[in-house]
């Protein structure tokens, strides 16, 4: 069966998710996935819900070397969706932010496709999203 864009796209995104359950296992509650993919910033970082506080991988995996690759495979990865949408001649997402509950096995992502890191870098912008899901859960 030939795939579609929405099929194969899905799965890059499953991709993303099974490496982070791969690095995390079941020891946190949800995990945040950022991708920067525009022209001047390419960027993939992680933060985790656990224990019901919002926490980076920094704070979370003990192993720095197993961080950076991890952070490099994601990284890399970032190309396959670049690829795909060039294949599919359909414009690339400038910004990927996707949400796993690892409990239920909830998924959302919310894509931005205008320029986001105009006065602000990628990892400002992941940070911004890290500090909102605090402020979020501590209002809760």
């Amino acid at each position: 069966m030939k795939k579609n864009f929405e099929d194969a796209f899905m799965e890059l995104q499953s991709e993303y998710v099974s490496l982070c359950l791969e690095l995390l296992g079941n020891t946190v509650e949800k995990v945040y996935i950022y991708l920067s993919i525009e022209d001047k910033s390419q960027l993939f970082n992680v933060f985790v819900k656990k224990s019901n506080t919002i926490q980076t991988l920094n704070q979370v995996v003990s192993d720095r070397a197993l961080l950076m690759r991890f952070l490099k495979l994601g990284t890399d990865d970032i190309e396959k969706i670049k690829s795909l949408c060039k294949q599919y001649k359909v414009s690339t997402p400038t910004e990927l932010k996707m949400t796993y509950d690892v409990k239920t096995g909830g998924y959302i992502a919310d894509y931005q496709y205008k320029p986001v890191c105009t006065d602000i870098s990628s990892g400002e912008v992941f940070m911004k999203w890290v500090s909102l899901e605090r402020e979020m859960l501590s209002a809760n």
